[in-house]
This record gives structure tokens, C-alpha cells and sequence, in this order.
């Protein structure tokens, strides 16, 4: 009842529309609007009035593009002997899954190994690939069917009816659980077919690299979403000769680094990133940064999420606790992939554009019939994997900066997360403390008898003999 009264109205309003029209001329007949047409224009007109959904991939290349069009950005860019590249991906959870911030995670993670990809070709690449042209004409394979093919189609059609005529509907039901209708398999008629014309062309390309990516650090991530909750995310990375050669310092230099004043921080690291802690989601990766004196450290963003809903307090605690351990992972493994690291990309990609023509002869019983059906496609196959694998031993000096705990503003989630630091002069203490011998000292003479207890409460401390200035 309610669609009919709705195309009722809908009949009114396009006649209401057209009735101007009909008065401008002096003899028009009024034609009748079919139901067919109403749908036809009901579907039009609910396309039109559905709201528009932004696309973030888009949206990521617009945030790239502004990025690159920036001071900072064209300097990453245009600077001779940098290399930069961007890469982007989506996020394969939406923000309904529980999952969803620890598939944000991965997604920046994807970016990156994407970015890393472009490097590692850029460093050098090999490149196999095999093109193929085909074209085939021949009349003459059009399919026959020979007496013995009738013979058996008809014997096959008696033993069919037999088999009915034994077991009733039982075969009937059978052929019907299997998605078969009785009546069309009977009527199935034989078929034969072969191809008598072929115009195709083919490409298989096959790409391989493998290099190190050790001093590859990103240096800006982005990440848009639409009004359905799809997520994308882009990384940009940098590297060049001069930020190896202070990755390889580093590694050499046992905390033995000079500071530079003139690029110092105008406050302490700690506060400046401890301040804004929604920020603090938005970044990923490694940065290097320079503290209040001027020493260059290295900065290592680490996050996963908590994906508790639930109100019990302990499994909440519990979850945290394993996604700050999660995050404590990715922020040390940022340190390898900096320090020690080996990319691969490996590609097979395959293309084909074809049009066939194919004889078809079809036998129904004794009659036979003869046609010619033309199809036309295009195949593509991609099979890419990307790698990367980053070890380093013994790397003393970093400690845990902070951790920090917020909800994602748009969905809720918990996001946890911990920064850890290094830095050249918390290097030279760890050193210190894990190659500390003890200094041989002479006896300060026998210790005296204690007394016995007096039975009394009371209290006492040691002395202030020593000062902070001492560590």
C-alpha cells in the first residue's frame, strides 16, 4: 500500500511538472506514465539525493600534495642527495572492530614497508619480463558430434528416465539439495566447443630487489577518513649519505658526541612531547631531534591498542598492560630497522587482453545445433611481497622517555603508548654502570658489637653524605 500511494505521488509530481508545458501547446495528449518508468525515476532521484562519501585515498594525496608544496616539504624533496618517497595503504579494520586501533597499527606499518619498497629499488633493481603476441584463425575446428556421440546421448537420456522410473522422486530431491532442477539436467543438452579465432596479448614482468636500509627514517606520517569510518594512512621517509654516515657515529662513537647549540631545543624534550598527548597519535616511527643543550637524540614512537570493552576492571588493566608491552616491541624495533637493516621486494605481475571467438555445436536428442560466441576479457595476476629485517646488539642508552594513554577522539578507543629516547650522554652512563670493576679499598678496622634492643620506639636515618651532583 505504501508504494503504491508513493508512486501515486511521485506520478502527481511528474505530471505537476510537465503540466506548464502541456498548457503552452494547444493540443497535447496526456500519456501515461508506466510503473516501470516510476521505478526508473524513484531510483534516480533517491541516487541523486544520497550524500556524497569522501574517498581518503584522495583526500591523502591532497595532505601529501600540500605537504610537498611547503617549506619543509620541498626541502625533503628537492634537496640534492635526499632521497624521499611517500607511500600509502588502507586500513583493513573499521572502527566498529574492537581491533580497529591495533589495525591502524599495522596499517602505518604496511606504509611504511611500501616507502621502504621505492628505496630499496631505487638502490638497484632487476627486471625480468616476456611479452607475447597471438593471433589464430581456423574455420575448420568447428566441433561435430559422430553417430556413436548421438547413440550414447540417447542411451544416456533412457538410462536417465529408468533411473527415475526406479527410484521415483528420490533423485528428483537429491538433484534439488544440489542446487539442480530436475526438468534442466534432463534437458541439458550435449555440448562441444572449440576455438576458432584468438587475438591476444600478454606481458609478465618480474622484479626483485634486495638492500640495506639501514639510516631510512620517516620523517612525516598522514592519515584522512570518510563519514563511513574508512581509514588511509601515508608515510614519507628520507635518507641520504650524511644521515649514514651519523647512524654509523653513533653505532662507533660510545656516547662520544659534541652538541650543537645553535640547534637546541627551546624547552625539554620531555615536555614539549609530553604536552599535547593527542599528538602523540598520530605519530610513528623513529625521529631524530636535538634536547635543551643541543645533543642530538633519537626519539622512537611506539603505540598499540587496548581492545577491552568490557567494565571489569582487571581484564581493562590486564589488556593495557599487553598493549604497552605491544608498543614497547614496535618502539625497539624501530631502532633496529634504523641501525641495522635489510629490505627485499619481489614482484610478478601478469597482463592479458583477449578476444576469442569459439565454435559451439550443442545435441538435444537427435538434433543438432551449430553457433559462434565472441568473448572478450582482460586477466591481470599480482603476487608482491615486501620484506624488511633489522637486528642490533647491545645498544646501550636507551631507556623508556614516558608512556602515555588516551582515547581516540573520533571512535574511543584506548590507544597506549611509550617513547623511548637515546641519547649520547645516557649512552656514556649506561656504559659506565654495565663496565663498572670495583676500586680495591683497605679495611676501616674490625666492626664494634651491636647493642641490645632497649625496648623503646624511636627512629633514625643516615647521614647526607652525598649529593645528586655525584651521579
Amino acid at each position: 500500500m505504501k508504494k503504491l500511494i508513493g508512486k501515486t505521488l511521485l506520478a502527481l509530481a511528474v505530471v505537476g511538472y510537465m503540466a506548464p508545458l502541456a498548457y503552452a501547446q494547444e493540443a497535447v495528449e496526456v500519456q501515461e506514465i508506466s510503473e516501470q518508468e516510476l521505478d526508473t525515476t524513484a531510483a534516480d532521484i533517491a541516487q541523486a539525493a544520497r550524500p556524497q562519501v569522501t574517498d581518503p585515498g584522495m583526500e591523502i594525496e591532497a595532505l601529501i600534495e600540500d605537504f610537498e608544496a611547503s617549506p619543509l616539504g620541498q626541502s625533503f624533496r628537492d634537496r640534492p642527495g635526499l632521497f624521499y618517497t611517500t607511500a600509502s595503504t588502507v586500513v583493513m579494520a573499521k572502527p566498529e572492530s574492537r581491533d580497529w586501533g591495533n589495525a591502524r597499527v599495522m596499517a602505518y606499518k604496511e606504509a611504511l614497508l611500501k616507502a621502504q619498497a621505492k628505496y630499496v629499488e631505487h638502490l638497484g633493481v632487476s627486471v625480468r619480463t616476456e611479452s607475447i603476441n597471438r593471433l589464430f584463425d581456423d574455420k575448420t575446428q568447428m566441433p561435430s558430434f559422430s553417430e556413436a556421440d548421438l547413440r550414447a546421448s540417447s542411451k544416456l537420456g533412457e538410462l536417465f528416465d529408468k533411473a527415475v522410473a526406479v527410484v521415483g522422486g528420490k533423485l528428483d530431491g537429491e538433484l534439488q539439495e544440489m542446487g539442480i532442477d530436475p526438468a534442466e539436467f534432463r534437458a541439458a543438452p550435449q555440448e562441444k566447443r572449440a576455438k576458432l579465432f584468438e587475438r591476444s596479448v600478454a606481458e609478465t614482468t618480474v622484479t626483485r630487489a634486495r638492500q640495506t636500509l639501514t639510516g631510512v627514517i620517516p620523517v612525516k606520517t598522514f592519515e584522512a577518513h570518510n563519514e563511513n569510518g574508512d581509514h588511509a594512512v601515508a608515510v614519507a621517509i628520507v635518507a641520504s649519505s650524511k644521515f649514514r654516515q651519523f647512524v654509523h657515529d653513533i653505532a662507533q662513537s660510545k656516547g662520544d658526541i659534541a652538541p650543537d647549540p645553535a640547534k637546541a631545543s627551546p624547552q625539554p624534550l620531555l615536555q614539549m612531547l609530553r604536552s599535547d598527548k593527542r599528538a602523540l597519535i598520530n605519530e610513528f616511527g623513529i625521529r631524530r631531534m636535538y634536547d635543551e643543550q643541543g645533543y642530538p637524540v633519537l626519539i622512537s614512537f611506539g603505540q598499540a591498542s587496548n581492545p577491552y570493552r568490557g567494565d571489569d576492571y582487571q581484564q581493562r588493566a590486564d589488556n593495557r598492560e599487553l598493549s604497552y608491552a605491544a608498543a614497547k616491541a614496535s618502539s625497539y624495533a624501530n631502532f633496529a630497522y634504523l641501525f641495522n637493516a635489510t629490505g627485499a621486494s619481489e614482484q610478478a605481475t601478469s597482463q592479458k587482453m583477449s578476444r576469442q571467438t569459439s565454435g559451439v555445436v550443442r545435441a538435444e536428442g537427435q538434433s543438432i545445433t551449430e553457433s559462434e560466441e565472441q568473448t572478450q576479457e582482460f586477466i591481470q595476476t599480482i603476487d608482491r611481497e615486501i620484506s624488511a629485517r633489522g637486528s642490533i646488539s647491545n645498544l646501550p642508552g636507551t631507556r623508556e622517555l614516558f608512556r602515555w594513554s588516551e582515547k581516540h577522539p573520533l571512535y574511543g578507543h584506548e590507544i597506549n603508548g611509550v617513547v623511548y629516547i637515546w641519547h649520547p650522554l645516557s649512552e656514556q652512563n649506561a656504559r659506565q654502570l654495565r663496565d663498572f670493576k670495583p676500586a680495591h679499598t683497605s679495611s676501616q678496622g674490625a666492626q664494634q658489637p651491636q647493642n641490645r634492643s632497649s625496648g623503646q620506639a624511636g627512629t633514625s636515618q643516615s647521614r647526607d653524605l652525598m649529593s645528586a651532583d655525584d651521579f
